[in-house]
């Protein structure tokens, strides 16, 4: 740690700028400041600190609204004078009840879409997730598919299979969008039944990165 702190270079008011990022959808969070005593709190209590310019004080995001910022890592840059943390964050970061404080672009257009469609897998597979829970919500077909269990989820990924290559065989580019989303879907229902997280399939998938095996390569 002490190593890690020493090499940063803190500006004349002994403070480093931090960007926040989401560790797994990637969004931009926050962009704040910490001197060392911010980023040793940051470090040992897996929870990012930062110091407060207007209050002139240290301080923990959430620790007032409960909104807290779990760090995952901390990314130094190339001249060591900016931070990235990479955090899972408890709830919204900005004060304004938004995901991100960079919700909207210089036209205050909100930004809502462009982050949805960037992150949809991971947005839905929080969604199937919170089906899987609540599984008194008659009115929800993933809840009603984990309801039934796995044979009936298998069973719908082996039918929109049949759909999707069905579909490529016509060759039409909608219906085979429609029918390849159909079928991403069910898989998704299919890992959270199984509890595995999409995380897992994007470590599993940078794993195999440029690996050259029998059964699966991502260079040839």
């Amino acid at each position: 740690m002490e190593s890690i702190i020493n090499q940063i270079k803190y500006n004349e008011n002994g403070l480093v700028p931090v960007v926040v990022q989401n560790y797994k959808t990637g969004d931009i969070l926050m962009l704040a400041h910490a001197n060392i005593n911010a980023l040793t709190q940051t470090i040992t209590s897996g929870y990012a600190h930062f110091w407060s310019k207007s209050r002139n004080a240290l301080w923990k995001k959430g620790e007032t609204s409960g909104n807290t910022l779990s760090i995952k890592n901390i990314l130094v840059d190339c001249d060591e004078d900016s931070l990235i943390y990479l955090v899972n964050p408890n709830g919204p970061t900005c004060h304004t009840g938004n995901n991100s404080c960079f919700f909207r672009d210089i036209d205050n257009k909100t930004l809502s879409s462009v982050i949805t469609e960037k992150n949809i897998l991971n947005i839905l597979f929080d969604l199937i997730k919170e089906r899987k829970k609540d599984i008194k919500n008659k009115s929800s077909y993933t809840t009603s598919l984990f309801n039934d269990g796995l044979k009936k989820i298998l069973e719908k990924i082996d039918e929109e299979s049949k759909e999707a290559i069905e579909a490529s065989n016509i060759g039409k580019k909608d219906e085979i969008i429609y029918e390849y989303t159909d079928l991403l879907f069910h898989m998704l229902v299919a890992l959270a039944e199984h509890n595995i997280e999409i995380n897992d399939i994007y470590s599993e998938l940078n794993r195999r990165f440029g690996k050259k095996k029998k059964d699966y390569t991502l260079d040839e």
